[in-house]
């Protein structure tokens, strides 16, 4: 049997219908039913011919006999759903059974036509369904795809933000750094000062037992600046480096406050820490330590500027409330009007005249606490002091 020429009409909408049948009759009933459809429209009388034409075009709804001599109606199916998944195909069978009906159902036919084919325009009627849904799927996928591509813009730009914030985070930190710088610098000439004298009087000692105790006096002030070196570089280290830990909220506030306390800026400020080291937070030390050293730094500043050398009090509490940790620092210090409490912990606000501080510390204590799912709030009363009291959950991580 030869197969039958293909005709394919140009129409507005480009909706390709392949039909597949080895019977001229069958095949040229199907071909007057569509023909005045805006259909691009394909007739082929063979397997082979509409395996052909699957590979090269592909189609957008396939009728297809079951029983073809050489390539079958259900291998057809495959390969147009291998090439085009939103093919649809309606299965022309003289042998109609449920067998048939689930093997087609399974390779994904939207439906299957009995030969002979007493009401052509059924298969018409078919055929505008399928496209309904396949229009549906095909809007379902855009949509589908749509959403991917804006989910993946929103994770790079979320990755870029929190790439963002750390660099900002760490920016701040370093620049606290030189706030400290003095007073560090400090801290460690004074024991330097006393090792080289110890180290010059060992030259001229001659009793092995006085010789012993300069060095071991030696050894204490080497400790002490080591203590130093090593607290001031966990403080600098990148939060990235650290990783999460239960967190003892009353050691990092210490810890804090002895970074704090190595700058000359907070003499004759009276420092009051009440902490339980059991109140513990699933968080990055450093994240956690830069909160408290931007809090007590803060309020040590605001009671000099109101107080002077002396006078300044700077309190920090710690505590539990059911599932979240919380923790304040609150001074006596000078205040923040009421009319910019709302506006503190916008990046670079700042009370202190310029080259005094980056206005970013307050915004960086938000940030890194917000980060850990935790709130921070701020009371203050002008001439009175200020209360920053910020909370975590238990397991901010």
């Amino acid at each position: 049997m030869q197969p039958a020429p293909a005709t394919e009409t140009a129409t507005t909408r480009a909706v390709h219908l392949l039909i597949v049948d080895d019977e001229p009759v069958i095949l040229q009933i199907l071909r007057a039913v569509f023909e005045d459809q805006p259909y691009r429209l394909t007739t082929v009388a063979s397997g082979q011919d509409a395996r052909a034409v699957l590979q090269e075009q592909g189609c957008d709804i396939l009728i297809t006999d079951k029983n073809l001599p050489d390539v079958g109606g259900l291998e057809l199916l495959r390969l147009a759903k291998e090439r085009d998944p939103s093919t649809e195909v309606i299965v022309v069978t003289g042998y109609g059974s449920l067998e048939t009906a689930i093997a087609a159902m399974e390779l994904g036919a939207y439906d299957y036509v009995l030969k002979p084919l007493n009401n052509v325009f059924e298969i018409r009627r078919k055929v505008e369904r399928a496209l309904d849904r396949q229009r549906i799927s095909r809007e379902n996928a855009r949509l589908l795809q749509e959403l991917r591509d804006k989910n993946a813009e929103l994770e790079a730009a979320l990755a870029e933000a929190r790439e963002l914030q750390a660099e900002l985070i760490q920016s701040e930190k370093l620049a606290g750094i030189g706030t400290l710088a003095a007073g560090i610098a400090h801290e460690v000439s004074s024991p330097l000062f006393g090792i080289m004298g110890l180290a010059e009087a060992i030259l001229d000692e001659q009793d092995p037992t006085l010789v012993k105790e300069y060095a071991t006096d030696i050894v204490e002030y080497c400790t002490g600046i080591r203590d130093i070196v090593v607290e001031l570089s966990d403080y600098s280290r990148a939060g990235s480096s650290d990783y999460r830990t239960a967190v003892s909220m009353g050691q990092v506030a210490r810890d804090a406050l002895r970074l704090v306390e190595r700058s000359s800026s907070v003499e004759g400020v009276e420092f009051d820490v009440r902490a339980d080291d059991d109140v513990r937070v699933f968080a990055r030390v450093n994240e956690v330590q830069q909160v408290f050293v931007n809090l007590i730094k803060n309020a040590a500043d605001a009671v000099r500027d109101r107080h002077g050398s002396s006078g300044g009090r700077v309190e920090v509490r710690v505590g539990r409330e059911g599932d979240q940790v919380w923790a304040e620092v609150r001074d006596n210090g000078v205040g923040i009007p009421q009319d910019k409490l709302g506006i503190v912990f916008d990046p670079f606000y700042t009370t202190k005249p310029p080259g005094k501080g980056t206005g970013l510390g307050l915004n960086v204590v938000w940030r890194i606490v917000t980060k850990y799912r935790g709130t921070v709030n701020v009371e203050s009363q002008v001439g009175r002091g200020t209360t920053i009291r910020f909370k975590f959950p238990t397991q901010a991580g």
